[in-house]
């Protein structure tokens, strides 16, 4: 990702999580809306607990295996030396895990609209809040490459290397 200062790759980041993170609940809102007065396509339990064991085991191995791939990553990122190719590759690595994210909240509004069951609306939330808690920020940044002393203070504070100090 191409930035020019360390709050711009933030804000950045965070336009993209959010551009992400929209497609599902606007799907979601618009499907709610269509079932509350249409039925749903597949009507009956049995269906229902069919299709939430497959979404759930689908969920379950997909933010797993998003996990397992991010914390690998990271770890590679954590013996970078140069601060930029850390920010370069924490975009991507933020990028894959809000897209799977994104990805679960539209299976779990696909399976809402399929049955109309709350089971999905709840996963939904799940997956949102699941985002929500792990969104990319400065002090995450620091925190997960375990940033210490000018680098974090640079990432933290939003300062750049070529910013001069204000004098007092």
């Amino acid at each position: 990702m191409k930035f020019h200062s360390i709050k711009e790759y933030f804000y950045k980041l965070t336009t993209i999580g959010f551009i992400l993170l929209l497609p599902p609940f606007f799907a979601f809102i618009f499907l709610y809306n269509y079932m509350m007065t249409h039925r749903p396509v597949y009507p009956g339990h049995r269906v229902e607990v069919i299709l939430l064991s497959v979404v759930s085991f689908i969920f379950l191995l997909a933010l797993t295996t998003v996990h397992w791939v991010y914390y690998d990553r990271l770890a590679r990122l954590k013996k970078l030396i140069e601060l930029a190719g850390k920010m370069d590759g924490y975009y991507s690595i933020s990028f894959m895990r809000m897209s799977v994210y994104c990805g679960c909240g539209l299976l779990a509004a696909i399976g809402f609209y399929l049955t109309a069951s709350n089971l999905f609306t709840g996963l939904f939330v799940l997956v949102l809040a699941i985002g929500v808690l792990q969104w990319p920020s400065p002090s995450a940044f620091c925190r997960t490459l375990k940033l210490r002393g000018a680098e974090r203070d640079m990432i933290i504070h939003g300062r750049d290397i070529m910013q001069k100090k204000k004098r007092t």
